[in-house]
């Protein structure tokens, strides 16, 4: 019987989780990824436009090997062992309206490239990212002073439109990913107290890392977004997690904050996006 893709459910993902703590921190990328998906659908189980897949074989259960289709982005994970059932799942894909192929750990890229080759597919980008990590116990230490005039807070989904507008990555449906991730994941603003304005904030992003760190033009070279980095890692690190996040290699300043934080690089990751084979992928209003 040919290999086909099998549709998973949040039990399956709960014990798939549990494999990527082997080897801690190697599988990182895989085991945050899936702590984030798994919170969402205990959170919202009717969440739209989130679909899970793995591979028929038990090789590839075994495997813990996953594929997710959050709207037009995608997540891959698998151990060593199933590397190469990992390209006959994405195979297996429909790739029509293209893909974000999001934070691919470097063991994974090979099995990325090997298809979208394969399928002739044209790349409207292909950009590879450092991991930076960072231990819990180190994060719980990190040293946060609000500056006099400031104080930070979680966000509410009301500073989305804000965030949307300001965002260098906006895009049709943007705005709805931000309002989800500010419901569904860690994040923290800072603001000025006498006007209560957002200037500065980072959010969690679905694959588990620090992701639309921001800081208005009004307010830079100021140490904001350093200030916003280090309170959300230390909210992630209080409730038991380590912290990660990813950043262009030929983003100097971001590199050397990290690095100031204390984060070590210890993998790499790929974000590459397809083009649709024909037309453009469209979002409904609100989704």
């Amino acid at each position: 019987m040919p290999l086909q893709l099998e549709l998973i459910g949040l039990q399956q993902l709960e014990n798939y989780q549990q494999h990527y703590i082997q080897q801690w921190p190697k599988y990182v990328a895989e085991f945050y990824c899936l702590d984030n998906f798994i919170r969402f659908f205990r959170v919202d189980p009717q969440i739209e436009n989130i679909t899970v897949y793995t591979l028929s074989e038990q090789k590839a259960k075994d495997a813990a090997l996953f594929v997710i289709v959050d709207r037009y982005q995608l997540f891959v994970g698998c151990l060593d062992s199933g590397k190469e059932l990992l390209r006959q799942a994405l195979d297996l894909l429909d790739w029509s309206t293209g893909f974000k192929c999001s934070s691919i750990p470097f063991r994974h890229i090979e099995a990325l490239e090997q298809v979208v080759k394969a399928k002739q597919l044209k790349l409207r980008y292909s950009d590879l990212t450092n991991l930076y990590y960072m231990p819990q116990k180190e994060a719980t230490k990190l040293e946060i002073d609000t500056p006099a005039g400031f104080y930070m807070k979680s966000l509410s989904e009301q500073d989305a439109n804000l965030i949307n507008d300001e965002w260098p990555n906006r895009h049709e449906g943007s705005l709805y990913f931000i309002k989800r991730q500010i419901r569904l994941c860690a994040n923290v603003g800072l603001y000025e107290a006498s006007t209560q304005e957002l200037v500065a904030w980072c959010i969690r992003l679905q694959g588990g890392f620090l992701g639309a760190l921001q800081v208005r033009a009004t307010h830079t070279r100021r140490g904001f977004g350093s200030l916003v980095t280090k309170k959300l890692s230390q909210r992630i690190a209080v409730g038991g997690q380590d912290v990660m996040a990813l950043v262009n290699p030929d983003n100097r300043a971001s590199n050397e904050m990290f690095s100031k934080l204390g984060f070590q690089v210890i993998d790499q990751c790929l974000w590459l996006r397809t083009e649709p084979v024909s037309g453009e992928l469209m979002w409904p209003d609100g989704q």
